[in-house]
């Protein structure tokens, strides 16, 4: 892949659109720039040096490993996310690792120290890194809230929605991919699989979207977008 590529790959995304070529250039490692196939296990290779990743395409699943060795869903990764060690706090080895759930994922890793050396450099990048940050630390908030004071049927709309405004759907409609089973959403927001399956059975008489071997079919976007923005 060419220095030009990696550069516009990076340069897309909003948070590194103030960097120069040169700077991004230092940012990444090129040989761990690369395209992931579809259930591919993306091994986050131990380092002294701790790494940051970047998603540019696709979308990738965060899978625990509990002590009966079933895998737990923790989050679903979209395009334009960043995950690793985003907060400069020491890591600690875990049994967390991400899997390609999407046909294709591109992925760029840079080492943290370089982020740190162009934020104490650019203080607009570092401005525009503290509100990246910040916003994820309110979207987890808010997953807590939504845990305690929402009901099972709000929070899976307001999950769908979140994916729907991260795949930034124009259209009225919109197919999500079978990645995600009724177990791993169930996981997601917290309730049962059971409980999954007699909210789609609902949702469907209501119109809302039906569930399928091809993935979740939502004929209207803008009924979940409307019931989302009255939720208080």
């Amino acid at each position: 892949m060419t220095s030009d590529l990696k550069y516009w790959y990076l340069h897309e995304h909003k948070l590194f659109r103030n960097l120069s070529f040169s700077e991004i250039d230092a940012l990444c490692i090129l040989k761990r720039f690369k395209k992931s196939k579809k259930n591919e296990i993306i091994d986050l290779p131990f380092s002294d040096k701790e790494r940051i990743y970047f998603l540019k395409q696709g979308t990738i699943k965060l899978v625990k490993i509990d002590n009966e060795g079933e895998e737990i869903l923790l989050d679903i990764l979209q395009k334009g996310d960043l995950f690793g060690d985003l907060n400069f706090e020491k890591s600690t080895k875990n049994e967390e690792f991400f899997k390609v759930v999407s046909d294709e994922a591109i992925i760029c890793t840079f080492y943290r120290e370089k982020l740190e050396e162009i934020i104490n450099k650019k203080p607009d990048f570092a401005f525009n890194y503290i509100k990246f940050i910040g916003f994820n630390f309110k979207k987890i908030q808010n997953g807590y809230r939504n845990i305690l004071f929402k009901d099972a049927k709000t929070r899976l709309l307001l999950l769908l929605n979140t994916i729907i405004e991260k795949e930034d759907v124009q259209s009225s409609s919109f197919v999500l991919p079978n990645y995600l089973t009724q177990n791993d959403i169930a996981q997601l927001i917290c309730t049962t699989r059971q409980t999954i399956i007699s909210l789609f059975k609902d949702l469907e008489k209501e119109g809302v979207l039906s569930y399928t071997q091809k993935g979740i079919i939502i004929p209207d976007v803008q009924k979940i977008k409307n019931f989302v923005q009255n939720v208080k």
